[in-house]
């Protein structure tokens, strides 16, 4: 891997719409995101995953995000797009309807079901949504990646391995000048492979901590988790500043919660 370069990493605590809204038309080369996608209702779950993600998206909101990425893509970009087997149907038609002319699928063979009761996943699935010019990908529609397994305790629930970004960079001929972008960044580690072959990166993120995790891990740990200033063709947000990590996880579009009204006297 290359050097850690800051000057290439711009991450942002802000809704994904907002954040598309700012890149420039024509200015991404790669679109690649895991979005927040709700296939079971996470009240009734328990553990980790209730206390971190309070609420997430249906695929059609989602959609509404990968229309709006569609309009700021080159015309030779192309889009990778994560789920899993009980969204399989509905991520295909969110790409659809966002614009994308013809939809690949690729399987990711995590090696080990990992974490969870009952069945679990060994597959899942990168959608790669085409336009018309998009480049030509090298390699097989099939990515043999060990999911991330065990480890710390308050460990980002959802992480995909680097290992997974990497090879999905390499399979799109990412290189230094192009644009990466993932607008439901979560930890970054599907950015980590663009960046390290040379790509800016820009990733957004409506949680306090899954910007942290993104900056320790793209910037490093001595880094403060705020966005750093866009420069060259990265978004124009010089006015927005992330607040410090802080406070509960919401993995949503929707942006943070409002404040609890008081009660009536």
């Amino acid at each position: 891997m290359s050097a850690r370069r800051p000057d290439r990493v711009h991450l942002h605590r802000m809704p994904a719409a907002q954040l598309l809204a700012a890149l420039p038309p024509g200015s991404i080369d790669l679109l690649i995101t895991d979005p927040p996608y709700v296939t079971v209702d996470r009240r009734s779950e328990s553990g980790h995953l209730r206390d971190w993600f309070k609420d997430g998206l249906t695929w059609r909101e989602i959609g509404l995000v990968l229309a709006a990425a569609r309009r700021k893509m080159k015309p030779t970009g192309i889009a990778f797009v994560m789920t899993n087997g009980a969204g399989l149907r509905d991520a295909l038609g969110a790409l659809e309807r966002a614009g994308f002319e013809r939809v690949r699928t690729i399987a990711w063979d995590r090696r080990y079901p990992g974490l969870g009761s009952g069945l679990r996943h060994q597959i899942e699935f990168v959608l790669v949504g085409h336009l018309p010019g998009s480049r030509t990908l090298s390699g097989v529609d099939l990515v043999s990646v060990a999911a991330v397994g065990p480890g710390t305790r308050d460990r980002y629930p959802t992480e995909k391995p680097e290992g997974l970004g990497l090879a999905l960079a390499r399979m799109a001929g990412v290189g230094p000048g192009q644009l990466v972008v993932d607008p439901f960044c979560g930890s970054g580690a599907l950015l980590a492979g663009a960046h390290a072959r040379g790509a800016t990166v820009v990733g957004g993120d409506v949680a306090a901590r899954a910007i942290k995790r993104a900056t320790e891990r793209l910037v490093g740990r001595a880094a403060c988790p705020t966005s750093p200033s866009p420069t060259g063709r990265s978004p124009s947000l010089e006015g927005h500043r992330s607040p410090r990590a802080t406070g509960a996880y919401r993995n949503s579009a929707r942006g943070p919660r409002p404040p609890a009204r008081k009660p009536a006297r």
